[in-house]
């Protein structure tokens, strides 16, 4: 399959009102596993960057133009650089929070990225997340030819050429299907793939709580997941919701069978029925 990378459409681009809802709800998982953050300020801070980079953009600005502005100020007066790999960081989780991020100017990719398609639709710049993995590039059409922002070199901006060849050096194309690259990807997967770079932040710290927490979020995303589901149970059993972890796992089997079930969540399962039920008849004992 030819790999297409000129177009003019501007459709898969994510309105200002999606980009709204999406920054609202990573501030809110950032306030959640940090309560002393308030959810509003960090809105608040992203859109005063906002006011910042409009009154430094003229009118009538095109594409190109628009992103020469928005990488000078973000990259250039604010300082904002991106955290590559995360994997070879000792805790990525300041990388992939909100409040951190805007206030270190430096974080995951897709961090980053959604900061910057915010800043962008601000000043009139439509950009496409493009599903070019292991980084994150964005793209623009000028003058009806695509151009893609490589967030991880201060926002250089690519030709077609330019792109293959990164792709061919950086990240080994051959090792990726060819009619995959530049896949648009929609909010909700974009949402579900940052909320499980942070769930392997959260295991690698070790904090049940906190994993709870991006659990719950994830399933709002995926709720027909049985496998969330059933990862929640274990998370519920590893922080002694006993009843809440086997109401998750009694869902989970209405609708899948035993032999098909992974084997920590059929012994999770016969262990939480045989511990309850031993404390209802101790209760009644009591009550005796």
């Amino acid at each position: 399959m030819e790999l297409q990378l000129d177009g003019t459409s501007h459709g898969a681009a994510y309105s200002d009102l999606v980009l709204h809802r999406m920054l609202q709800e990573m501030s809110t998982v950032s306030a959640q596993l940090e309560p002393s953050i308030h959810r509003d300020w960090v809105v608040k801070r992203v859109q005063f960057l906002a006011y910042e980079l409009r009154s430094q953009t003229p009118a009538h600005s095109t594409p190109g133009e628009s992103c020469e502005i928005l990488n000078r100020y973000f990259f250039g007066e604010k300082g904002f650089s991106a955290v590559s790999r995360l994997q070879d960081v000792p805790d990525a989780s300041p990388a992939l929070l909100l409040h951190r991020v805007l206030t270190a100017r430096a974080g995951a990719p897709a961090v980053l990225s959604l900061i910057y398609s915010f800043l962008a639709c601000q000043i009139g710049l439509r950009l496409e997340f493009v599903d070019l993995r292991p980084t994150c590039f964005l793209k623009f059409i000028d003058k009806g030819v695509s151009r893609f922002i490589d967030l991880t070199r201060d926002g250089r901006v690519l030709s077609s050429d330019d792109l293959l060849e990164s792709l061919h050096t950086r990240f080994h194309l051959d090792t990726v299907p060819r009619s995959a690259l530049l896949d648009h990807v929609p909010s909700e997967r974009f949402m579900t793939d940052y909320l499980l770079s942070l769930k392997v932040a959260y295991v690698r710290r070790g904090e049940p709580d906190a994993l709870l927490l991006i659990q719950n979020a994830l399933m709002a995303h995926q709720p027909a997941s049985l496998q969330l589901l059933g990862e929640r149970a274990l998370l519920h059993r590893r922080l002694g919701n006993l009843k809440n972890a086997l109401a998750d796992l009694k869902r989970y089997f209405s609708f899948n069978d035993r032999e098909r079930a992974p084997d920590e969540f059929t012994r999770a399962y016969d262990e939480l029925v045989a511990t309850l039920e031993r404390a209802d008849r101790a209760s009644i004992q009591i009550l005796e």
